[in-house]
């Protein structure tokens, strides 16, 4: 097989993937259902105080206040900018993960 000859590849579109996947599932639960006399039974799930609390929590974790300013600062070409810096921590990060 030549490289001139091979198939183009097309990017998978999102949709197409979440169509197909339920149509999968479709027919499992109508295979499952026909051949499985079976019935199920639920599992009761409860969430701790704890985990409540957190998914109704309100309170932000980003102070806006000072990402605001920083891009006031940003836009305004007045915020300062460490090159070597920078170049040092992704260099460091990068040894890490190696």
């Amino acid at each position: 097989m030549s490289i001139e000859r091979s198939q183009k590849v097309m990017p998978a579109v999102f949709t197409e993937i979440h169509t197909e996947a339920s149509k999968r599932a479709d027919r499992r639960n109508v295979e499952g259902a026909t051949s499985a006399s079976k019935t199920r039974t639920g599992t009761k799930v409860s969430l701790s105080n704890q985990i409540q609390s957190l998914q109704t929590n309100s309170s932000q974790d980003i102070n806006i206040e000072y990402l605001d300013k920083i891009k006031a600062a940003l836009s305004a070409g007045e915020l300062p900018i460490d090159t070597d810096k920078i170049a040092s921590a992704l260099t460091k990060k990068m040894f890490q993960t190696i």
